[in-house]
């Protein structure tokens, strides 16, 4: 007997229902059409990989060195000495040596050239009381000597006779060891034996007076070491054509460029100039004057102040000489004196380097 299944039966949808249900299941119908034909975008392919053939790595096997001990050489014994019985040394006794007397002191080897030894150094206390010339100034030409040697404002004889007096009121016996026009020289012996020698040396309108151990018999060897520094000299160079310490042509002032020349240079009778006679240069200037034409005085000094002058040394003003001024510069221990001259005819500058001051 076969039986049959029989499908249930829905109940029916009602119609107002069926109306509403039956829209919607086509929207749906129609929506999923839709997408299942929408294109949709290829994937991009992705780029090939490089493979790189493998490397085949082979390790090695790893051996130890075996270190084969070295065999021990073992020392030889070593003979062994036999004992000495020594007797005792007798103790020695040193004496000490009686102290030997002073050697005596060897004489001091000469200054070099250009050096002055100076007095007050050296046992020479005996003398601290030695009179000195008045008025006077001492450290001549900056050498630092001080007391010992001086400039006085006094001609040589004038001076000289002070000393043939003055020093043996005080117990010092001056004798005259040498004189020429332009010097004299002592030796001067203190009470307790001891000798110095003192030189005079014309250096017109002034004197110098020396004190010193050893004997300085011109003023040239005294005033040697007084040089101006090449800072000087190299600031010149810079400011004139081939300046320097020779004789140029182009820049060397002659005594018709000033408008006092006797300010600067000997006087010579008429007769010599017509002669072409050369008067010589006052003592004291290093050197011969400059010619620095187209600049005054004032121009000229702020160029070289310009160059570096006030850079090297102290500059003092000491007024006024030979018609221009007059500058005392300064470097360490040495002094010197720079005199910035108009020329006669108003056109130029003359540069005159003193070793002292012109005025003393």
């Amino acid at each position: 007997m076969t039986k049959t299944l029989s499908m249930p039966v829905m109940p029916a949808i009602p119609a107002p229902a069926r109306a509403f249900i039956r829209p919607m299941l086509l929207a749906a119908i129609g929506m999923h059409a839709l997408l299942l034909f929408a294109p949709f975008p290829q994937e991009k392919p992705k780029p090939p990989e490089n493979k790189e053939a493998p490397v085949k790595i082979t390790q090695l096997p790893t051996t130890k060195v075996k270190v084969q001990n070295k065999a021990k050489i073992a020392n030889p014994n070593k003979p062994s000495l036999p004992k000495i019985n020594r007797p005792a040394a007798n103790p020695v006794v040193i004496k000490p040596e009686p102290p030997k007397p002073e050697a005596a002191r060897s004489q001091e080897a000469p200054p070099e050239k250009g050096q002055v030894a100076n007095p007050a150094s050296g046992g020479a206390t005996s003398f601290v009381d030695f009179p000195h010339y008045q008025p006077s100034t001492p450290d001549c030409f900056g050498k630092g000597l001080g007391e010992n040697c001086r400039i006085a404002t006094a001609n040589l004889p004038t001076v000289a006779a002070f000393y043939q007096s003055q020093p043996k009121a005080k117990g010092f016996t001056v004798t005259l060891a040498e004189e020429n026009a332009n010097a004299k020289i002592y030796t001067v012996t203190a009470k307790n034996g001891q000798t110095l020698f003192l030189s005079l040396f014309a250096d017109a309108p002034t004197t110098v007076i020396l004190l010193s151990e050893q004997k300085v018999t011109d003023l040239a060897t005294l005033k040697e070491s007084v040089s101006p520094p090449e800072e000087y000299y190299q600031i010149l160079a810079d400011l004139l054509v081939e300046a320097d310490r020779s004789d140029n042509p182009a820049n060397t002032a002659s005594p018709e460029n000033f408008a006092q020349p006797q300010m600067f240079y000997n006087i010579v009778s008429e007769a010599e100039l017509q002669q072409g006679a050369i008067p010589d240069l006052r003592p004291g200037i290093d050197g011969t004057p400059k010619l620095a034409q187209g600049q005054n005085p004032t121009n000229f000094y702020q160029s070289m102040s310009a160059a570096g002058l006030s850079g090297f040394f102290e500059i003092s003003e000491q007024g006024q000489y030979g018609g221009g001024k007059l500058y005392r510069l300064k470097k360490g221990s040495t002094t010197f004196y720079l005199n910035l001259i108009p020329t006669k005819d108003q056109t130029g500058t003359i540069i005159v380097t003193w070793l002292k001051d012109p005025k003393s």
